[in-house]
């Protein structure tokens, strides 16, 4: 972890018993002036979003005065959705033309106007972005970025921070009405591979030629081909599972091709909301900070090692494979494996368990890429005890319910109609931290200072385990959702230290009430007040069947 990252968080991290005198009083200042940074810069974002607001405004009154009666109104509608936020919009993919000088003068001279003043103003939001970031706060230049990219479709270096590069399609090089896509790195090498690819909703991705045969029944298998009906009953042996790539992930089943596509699809979904909505977490300062300098850099960019998830047809293949990993008496519907770095789970009566994926994926995205941080950690504190090198574990000594509660809050991912949601009040988890705290015939409630310092072994090993994963589960939901998320950046911090520690300070423990800054009396009777407010007839429900693990 490098200084930027350590600096940044040092400032929001104390010792579990908490800074005093001077110190205490010095770490308010420095906060104090960061949020009036923060602010300074969100008025700066604002006054350009104006100017951008005025300068279409009087385009749209110049098409008014000309007669252009839609455009006015169009560029209305354009004017609205440029300067709301809107963090679920989709940005277009395939990049804009030209403006065609084969149009009538007036509508040329106006489309030309639009685009100078949107790509004005981008420049001005992706500078603001640079300063933004250097001046230490990441989430709100990410947040600028996107920005840029709503008023500038085509800004290329914007486009290059969030991981994307220009596409051609040789299929559609002689169309005029095509000036090429914006894609990742993995989609430029499939589709502009040899053989090129294709990306079908059932298929997954396939050579193109391959298309029309997997369309009529037909399968590959070695160099020949055969029925999809033999091809299922060939890959009913787990040896032989289908493996289902896409950018970030390899599923290997045995359940059906179409069904592990499907999921290939809803853990790509949910890695990106991961990557958007967590942006510290996966970009420390100066890893975004070298994201923004290369960003003017063009060239080919390699693509990661896919997470690797196994889906398996039945419970007793699932149990098979995990034999070992865990104790016999355990039962499980899902396993990630921290040692192999591989996602187990399986097909449930009812189709996949899709809260399952969700809480394994969960552990598995955020440990991957952080790894390395703790072995490097692992190995200061052995030379700081002298003592041998041993394996590293995610809330050893305090905090485990961040671990396991945020895997819990997000069994509450779901897609609708491509609408992303979260974190709903009735999901059986939330449900069952209501009940726990609020109803007296199913009371267990830890005080916040003692449930927080819970270690790992004390916390799966407490008789009362089962209540502690659903105060685990409401604690999350409160710091996402209490007070409009008053609390979010704080659940990141909290985890940026858990899973990438401080090399000069192994022993640190991060404290909740330290990085939020709000004593934990006071964090306890915010979360009962978070709870009542789900639900005044919470007393009166039946218990929630499911309250467990």
């Amino acid at each position: 972890m490098g200084s930027l990252f350590r600096n940044f968080l040092i400032g929001l991290l104390v010792c579990v018993t908490g800074p005093t005198g001077p110190d205490a009083a010095g770490d308010d200042r420095s906060e104090s002036a960061r949020q009036r940074r923060h602010r300074r810069f969100l008025e700066d974002r604002g006054e350009i979003l104006n100017d951008l607001k005025f300068e279409l405004a009087e385009i749209r009154d110049w098409c008014g005065q000309q007669g252009l009666t839609d455009t006015a109104v169009n560029l209305t509608d354009l004017t609205d959705r440029l300067t709301t936020d809107d963090s679920a919009a989709v940005l277009p993919v395939v990049v804009g033309l030209p403006v065609s000088p084969a149009l009538p003068e007036p509508e040329q001279q106006w489309r030309e106007r639009v685009r100078n003043v949107r790509t004005g103003r981008a420049r001005e939001i992706y500078r603001l972005a640079r300063s933004v970031l250097r001046a230490g706060l990441p989430s709100l230049a990410y947040q600028l970025v996107q920005d840029t990219l709503r008023v500038d479709p085509d800004h290329r270096n914007a486009r290059a921070i969030l991981g994307q590069q220009l596409f051609h399609d040789p299929l559609r090089k002689n169309d005029a009405a095509y000036a090429g896509e914006w894609v990742s790195p993995f989609e430029t090498k499939l589709r502009g591979g040899r053989p090129p690819h294709i990306y079908d909703e059932r298929f997954g991705w396939i050579p193109r030629k391959h298309l029309a045969r997997y369309e009529s029944g037909e399968r590959p298998w070695g160099r020949k081909w055969i029925s999809k009906e033999k091809e299922t009953e060939l890959r009913r042996d787990f040896g032989n599972a289908w493996e289902i790539r896409s950018e970030h992930f390899l599923i290997r089943t045995n359940a059906g091709l179409e069904e592990g596509v499907l999921l290939s699809r809803r853990l790509e979904l949910f890695y990106s909301w991961l990557k958007r909505n967590f942006v510290p977490f996966f970009d420390t300062p100066e890893a975004l900070r070298e994201r923004f300098d290369k960003a003017h850099v063009r060239g080919r960019t390699k693509t990661g090692d896919p997470m690797e998830v196994h889906y398996f047809a039945t419970r007793f293949e699932y149990q098979r494979e995990i034999r070992g990993k865990i104790p016999p008496n355990i039962v499980t519907n899902g396993l990630y494996w921290e040692p192999d770095r591989k996602c187990y789970f399986f097909r449930e009566e009812d189709g996949a368990n899709l809260s399952t994926l969700y809480h394994e994926a969960t552990h598995q995205i955020l440990d991957i890429p952080t790894t390395a941080a703790r072995r490097t950690a692992a190995r200061a504190l052995a030379r700081k005890t002298r003592q041998r090198t041993q394996e590293w574990i995610l809330g050893g000594q305090s905090g485990f319910w961040l671990i396991e509660g945020l895997a819990c809050y997000f069994e509450s991912f779901e897609v609708s109609d491509g609408v992303v949601s979260v974190g709903r009040r009735d999901f059986v988890r939330f449900v069952a931290a209501q009940q726990r705290l609020l109803r007296d015939d199913l009371y267990f409630y830890l005080p916040l200072q003692t449930f927080c310092r819970l270690g790992k072994e004390e916390f799966q090993n407490h008789p009362n385990v089962a209540q502690l994963y659903s105060q685990a589960s409401g604690l999350v939901h409160f710091m996402m959702h209490y007070d409009s998320g008053r609390y979010r950046d704080d659940l990141v911090a909290l985890l940026c230290v858990m899973y990438r520690p401080d090399p000069r300070q192994p022993l640190l423990q991060p404290s909740l009430a330290a990085v939020t800054r709000t004593p934990f009396g006071v964090l306890d009777q915010q979360y009962r007040d978070h709870m009542e407010q789900f639900s005044d007839r919470i007393r009166a429900q039946p218990a929630s069947r499911n309250v467990g693990y």
